[in-house]
Order: structure tokens, then sequence, then C-alpha cells
């Protein structure tokens, strides 16, 4: 037989995690309003791993849940998070790859001699 124990969790705890959640969606739009460049995209997606995290492990009930769950949710959102940031990453250096390239073609280089134009009479 199965042994499912279910937990029921306090208003009171639910009332603090709704609160915390209210206050990080708050700091979420103060954060917005001040210019941090680049680190601005890097606050929201931790503000809002947090409030996940809130809502997985008390809304889920997966703090009271079989561990191995928590671990498989936490591992995908790991995976989640890597995959997000390697393509921060190719967002970010694009710009400067594309330098590199640019910098590599020589405009005065003989190919681009208007004398050396092969014509298209045959």
């Amino acid at each position: 037989m199965t042994d499912n124990k279910h937990h029921i969790i306090a208003i009171k705890t639910y009332l603090m995690v709704f609160g915390l959640l209210l206050l990080l969606t708050v700091l979420t739009v103060l954060a917005s309003r001040v210019d941090f460049g680049s680190f601005n995209i890097f606050i929201a997606l931790l503000i809002a791993s947090f409030k996940s995290l809130l809502v997985l492990l008390f809304f889920m009930h997966l703090y009271y849940d079989n561990k191995i769950n928590l671990v498989f949710i936490l591992g995908s959102v790991l995976f989640l998070a890597l995959f997000i940031g390697f393509t921060m990453l190719d967002v970010t250096k694009r710009t400067d790859f594309y330098q590199i390239e640019g910098d590599i073609v020589k405009p005065n280089a003989h190919i681009y001699d208007e004398n050396n134009k092969v014509s298209s009479d045959h």
C-alpha cells in the first residue's frame, strides 16, 4: 500500500508567502525603473526565479513532498537557467564578433578598385 500523507499548511504561511510575493513584485518594478545596464535582466531573472521557487515550494507543496521530486524540479530549473545563460552570452557578445569580422575586411583592398571589375561583356 502507498503511504500518502496530506500536509495541511497554516493560513499564516500562505499569507506570509503571498506577502513576500507581493513585495518581490514591487521590488521587480522598482528595479526596472533603475538603469543597471545589462545587469537589469539578471536582476529581473533572479527575482522571478525566487518568486517561482516560493510558488513551487509552498503553493505546489514541494516543500512537504518527496524530496526526489524537488531534486528533479530544481534540476530542470538549473538546466533552463544554463540554457538562458548561454543564450544571453551569445546575444551580448555577438556585437563583439561582428566588430572583429568587420575589422578584417579592408575597404581599400585591391578587389574594390573600379579598374579591376570584370565586365559583363563576353
